[in-house]
């Protein structure tokens, strides 16, 4: 599978196979959302490793005024070499923490998927610098208060490409005790119509949290919103309201 991707370095010379070191997904990472998708979508194991789109990983740089020929031509010399693509999301037009096209694609003779992340030299730069602040986020033992300061500045990094004010969740709901946005989750062995789980936002003054509603019948941190935000595939996330948020709850409380 390496061999495949790999053979495409070195045909553009000024295109770069970058991070290869780090092309195999952290074996305590691949085990934390094994355990969040069995807790908060009652997967079994290999349901969620065989839905795990980032387990292996691969990422293209680009000089940024070749960057949209330099994606055509190697989507095209992907799907010339077998791989069948799954998904595809363009984060440079999203408001989002993270800056890059990521894709999903299913590799010919294992069927295993991996993802592909195109980037430019800054997009990429970028993601370095702000992977300490991610993985600080994402922690469960992060504070609220931290959180949203960890947000600022990962807004702020990325306000470099799309520039616009980083505000710290406090200064939008200041007088608001809790704030909770909603979300009905979505991955390859569900749909829209039957999510796969349901989580929440929670902003107040000193700060914010994720937490999803679980087959252990309660509501406990996540990461799963923000791994979305950094680029991550392997869950579509639709804003919903309290009224949709119960009844996901109410059907999971059916099986759990």
């Amino acid at each position: 599978m390496t061999d495949g991707v790999q053979s495409l370095d070195g045909k553009v010379p000024w295109r770069h196979l970058v991070g290869l070191e780090h092309r195999l997904k952290d074996e305590d990472r691949v085990k934390a959302r094994i355990a969040e998708d069995i807790r908060v979508k009652g997967r079994t194991v290999s349901e969620a490793f065989a839905t795990m789109g980032d387990a292996i990983r691969f990422t293209f740089q680009y000089p940024e005024d070749r960057y949209t020929e330099g994606v055509r031509g190697d989507l095209g010399q992907l799907a010339a070499q077998g791989f069948t693509e799954t998904r595809r999301v363009n984060f440079w037009t999203r408001p989002a923490e993270h800056k890059g096209i990521v894709s999903c694609w299913r590799e010919p003779t294992s069927r295993v998927l991996l993802e592909v992340q195109f980037h430019t030299r800054p997009s990429y730069e970028a993601w370095q610098l702000t992977q300490p602040a991610y993985e600080r986020l994402r922690h469960p033992r992060t504070s609220d208060a931290e959180r949203a300061d960890l947000k600022v500045f990962l807004s702020k990094v990325y306000a470099v490409f799309n520039p616009q004010p980083a505000t710290r969740p406090s200064e939008s709901t200041a007088g608001i005790s809790n704030k909770a946005t909603y979300y009905a989750m979505v991955d390859a062995l569900s749909s829209r119509e039957k999510p796969a789980g349901v989580l929440r936002r929670i902003e107040h003054e000193g700060g914010q949290r994720d937490e999803a509603f679980g087959y252990d019948l309660a509501w406990r941190p996540t990461f799963l919103l923000y791994s979305a935000e950094r680029g991550n595939l392997d869950n579509t996330m639709h804003e919903i309201g309290a009224h949709e948020a119960d009844s996901i709850q109410a059907r999971i409380r059916g099986r759990g």
